[in-house]
């Protein structure tokens, strides 16, 4: 046999069969991994809010007026709404330094008036048509940001807290408080609860390690948070520099199970298994 010549290329029955094994795997734990997933967002997924912004300061809404201006009370900037005969004045959370023309775009960085419902199994355009024709009954409110409005959850590092300005404002979303008011149809006001920014999963997670290291009972999320899949959390995402990522227990893959390392190692395997197949045949002097 002359130098350098490659070795007759004999078969790999091993690293076949491990690949045809692991292609199976894949196929089979990806399909009921899809059917958990949708399986789960079926079931945690009872509403879909769509939402369709107002930028108009006059309008009718339900036969009567709504007007919003500017105002001041003792020396503080208000928004006034007025609903019919029903007037609501909400403090101005953020003042604006540019006199922008449009009220609206004033005051974009921390307040919406948003008209909004539910719009499970229709798509947007249909939505929109049909909030145009009146077919769908829609409700309007008003959502507001307010930066340094919720009291801290905890201690700033060594007892410090951090100067109130417009860097700390966006930094420090565990201070954000929502607030939302709606406009009736018959008239008047409802003011709903104030909501806070919610904790975020890693926080979490961390609390509740620590009380199981200590023998704590373990902590829940505190009352007050914005909760995901809500129509308040969808109309406070409007008011927000940044959306927030989806919390660790909201997450649709905490559904799959054991169909997620299966697929993950499946995926390993097939890629090993098709490398050992091909590779080429070492040469030899």
């Amino acid at each position: 046999m002359p130098p350098d010549s490659p070795t007759p290329r004999r078969p790999r029955p091993i690293p076949l069969a491990v690949a045809g094994v692991s292609l199976l795997t894949l196929i089979i734990s990806t399909i009921l991994l899809a059917q958990r997933v949708r399986a789960y967002n079926e079931s945690a997924i009872q509403s879909l809010f769509a939402y369709i912004q107002v930028n108009t300061p006059t309008f009718e809404f339900f036969g009567q007026r709504v007007e919003l201006d500017e105002t001041e009370l003792d020396g503080r900037p208000m928004l006034r709404v007025l609903h019919g005969e029903d007037e609501l004045l909400i403090p101005v959370a953020i003042e604006t330094r540019q006199r922008l023309p449009e009220l609206f775009a004033r005051h974009a960085d921390w307040m919406r008036m948003l008209f909004f419902a539910d719009r499970s199994g229709m798509t947007m355009e249909q939505f929109e048509r049909g909030i145009a024709r009146d077919e769908i009954p829609a409700r309007l409110i008003i959502v507001t940001r307010t930066p340094f409005g919720a009291e801290p959850r905890r201690d700033g590092a060594f007892g410090l807290e951090q100067d109130r300005n417009e860097s700390s404002a966006d930094v420090r979303r565990d201070r954000w408080l929502f607030d939302f008011y709606e406009l009736d149809a018959e008239g008047g006001f409802t003011v709903h609860q104030p909501l806070r920014f919610p904790e975020s999963g890693a926080s979490l997670l961390r609390r509740q390690n620590q009380a199981k290291l200590r023998g704590e009972p373990i902590p829940e999320r505190e009352p007050g948070e914005l909760q995901e899949r809500t129509w308040q959390y969808g109309a406070a995402l409007k008011v927000m520099p940044r959306a927030p990522a989806i919390t660790f227990e909201n997450q649709a893959l905490r559904a799959a199970g054991w169909t997620l390392p299966v697929a993950s190692a499946s995926v390993l395997g097939l890629v090993f298994g098709i490398f050992f197949a091909v590779a080429p045949e070492r040469r030899r002097a």
